[in-house]
């Protein structure tokens, strides 16, 4: 009986010593007002931001401070993507049609170098990523029969078309929305997601072996001439798709999906807190714990059980969510930053 009572004694303490994580919010200072649209964390400390006006930011001590850069050409640019390699240096993507569209590397203080110019006018990029200081890829809209597929195996320097041979075709207007840097995802060892949409598409592209050839899969997300997936994040074989019906600003759809087998098959998560479509994605785990984020221009919502349950975190503009390990950003219209802790 004495026993019995130290190991209950012992499983209450535990359970009362372990507390529930929930994700605590801090608006920052910004130093813009433009649009942010893109996020790159490389680690508590060191983050980067893109935007439009041809701007992005950088904070070195976790969003106390932050440091405003402007490309030379102004505002002409709008940089809805943006890859952080380290505090110094990083690849920046224009969107826009045909010359708009564009893929520069940025190194501090002042050097600038133009990578990649879209010629083609029905041409027009939305997002990028890296598997590694070398190796990347990019993704804009369709222009031909096949999905516009861009690598680089020299860190961003040179782009070119991937092979077509074990490439599914593209659909009738079919891309991606840039808008927020996340309609492509990275994994290791050569895995890579693409969330499509548009023109009535909305589908997965995938790809094992860095590009060299792909699959699809089918998105349980409503499509539309303006709806499908706009985001996706993973995290080893977990994943989240967000998207939505952009022409339906106030209204629930089937905006949101989860995939725990690295995204080959998805299950439509319930009806979130914030209506209307969500532009960004981040996921995460912390012990185990899957947190995954969704935000869009009515608000910034989280799921601890692959959307099963939704809770509201903000109910401003936001258009992009990015977590690493417990900590994490969201970011908006008017430069509006919000810093996520996830810490017991």
């Amino acid at each position: 009986m004495r026993n019995i009572s130290l190991v209950l004694i012992t499983i209450l303490s535990w359970s009362c010593s372990s507390k529930e994580i929930k994700p605590q919010i801090e608006l920052l200072n910004s130093p813009t007002d433009a649009l942010l649209q893109a996020i790159s964390i490389i680690d508590n400390q060191s983050v980067w931001m893109s935007g439009h006006n041809g701007s992005f930011i950088r904070s070195l001590d976790g969003g106390e401070s932050w440091e405003l850069f402007i490309h030379p050409t102004g505002d002409t640019l709008q940089f809805r993507d943006i890859h952080a390699f380290n505090e110094k240096k990083v690849i920046l993507m224009s969107a826009g049609p045909g010359t708009l569209s564009r893929i520069i590397s940025f190194e501090t203080p002042n050097q600038w170098k133009e990578n990649f110019v879209m010629k083609d006018s029905l041409g027009f990029l939305d997002c990028i990523d890296f598997w590694d200081g070398q190796r990347g890829i990019a993704y804009g809209d369709a222009i031909d029969a096949y999905p516009y597929i861009m690598l680089t195996i020299n860190g961003g320097q040179s782009w070119s078309r991937a092979d077509t041979t074990y490439m599914p075709k593209a659909g009738k207007g079919e891309g991606g929305f840039a808008s927020s840097g996340t309609c492509v995802t990275t994994g290791e060892a050569g895995k890579a997601w693409i969330a499509t949409g548009a023109s009535g598409n909305c589908r997965f592209l995938i790809t094992n072996d860095y590009g060299q050839s792909w699959k699809e899969v089918e998105s349980p997300l409503i499509t539309g001439e303006a709806a499908g997936n706009t985001s996706v994040s993973f995290i080893g074989e977990i994943g989240v798709v967000t998207g939505g019906d952009l022409l339906k600003p106030s209204e629930y759809t089937n905006n949101n999906a989860f995939s725990q087998d690295g995204g080959m098959s998805w299950i439509l998560g319930n009806q979130p807190q914030t209506v209307g479509a969500f532009y960004g994605s981040a996921i995460t785990k912390i012990d185990d714990q899957p947190f995954a984020f969704a935000c869009g221009p009515k608000g910034l919502d989280y799921t601890l059980d692959f959307g099963k349950n939704w809770n509201r975190l903000d109910t401003l503009n936001y258009w992009a969510v990015s977590v690493k390990d417990n900590i994490g950003y969201a970011a908006g219209t008017n430069g509006k930053i919000l810093k996520i802790s996830l810490q017991q």
